[in-house]
Order: C-alpha cells, then sequence, then structure tokens
C-alpha cells in the first residue's frame, strides 16, 4: 500500500473516531441547578444560553428548580447566560463562565433572588449583583 493510501485510511479511521464521539466529554461535565427563590407567589421565567447553545424558555414556580449540564472548554472560555424575568424584574447573568467557575463547579447551585443570583457550590454560597 502507498504511503497515501495509508494516510488517508489513518485520516478516516481519525473521521469516523471523532464522529462517532462527537457528544464525548473532552473536559469535565459541569452540573448547574438554578431556583427560583424570588419569594412567595413569583414565578421565573428563565432563558439560558451560550453563544452555541440555546437552552430555551423555562418557567419556574416558587422554590421550583431546573438544572442543565454540559462539558467545560479545555482552554476556559466557556460562558452560559441566563436572562430571568419575574413580575417587576427584568434582569441577566453569567450562570457560568470558565474564568471564574471551571475550578469550583463541577455541580453547582444557583439560588435566583431579587437581589442577585447567588452561587453555592459545596456549602459555601457566594451572591452576585445582576448584570449592568
Amino acid at each position: 500500500m502507498n504511503s497515501f493510501a495509508k494516510y488517508f485510511r489513518a485520516l478516516s479511521v481519525l473521521f469516523t473516531l471523532f464522529t462517532a464521539m462527537g457528544d464525548a466529554c473532552w473536559t469535565k461535565r459541569t452540573y448547574l441547578t438554578l431556583t427560583n427563590d424570588l419569594g412567595p407567589g413569583l414565578q421565573l421565567s428563565l432563558h439560558c444560553k451560550s453563544g452555541s447553545v440555546d437552552l430555551g424558555q423555562q418557567y419556574l414556580a416558587p422554590q421550583g428548580s431546573w438544572s442543565f449540564d454540559f462539558c467545560s472548554s479545555f482552554w476556559g472560555v466557556t460562558l452560559y447566560f441566563c436572562n430571568a424575568v419575574w413580575n417587576g424584574g427584568n434582569k441577566w447573568f453569567d450562570v457560568y463562565t470558565g474564568k471564574r467557575d471551571s475550578f469550583i463547579c463541577g455541580v453547582c447551585g444557583w439560588s435566583i433572588r431579587p437581589t442577585g443570583p447567588c452561587r453555592d457550590h459545596g456549602g459555601k454560597v457566594d451572591c452576585f449583583p445582576w448584570n449592568s
């Protein structure tokens, strides 16, 4: 077999493997849960997305939760942001940024409050202001 045929066969095998593993996670999988902590009687509408993934509109009753997971970028550039809408509020925040969260959030919970989102990771709670 000539060298071109060997090269082509190797590329075909690699292409097949990468295609079959297209959904594989090459870095750690991150799990986020968002909880409506706005207060009694306030429904929360969330729309979260990244640059390439739109997770759609979610509606959370008081104390209701919604979860999603993803593979973060090896380069630490993953960003997911959410728009939070409720009676009297329309805010947005970065629910995951690689720079801030990659070494903290393997599993993180977010409490969505009127004053801003609060992240719980392993019992430590950090609250953030809404993005301007």
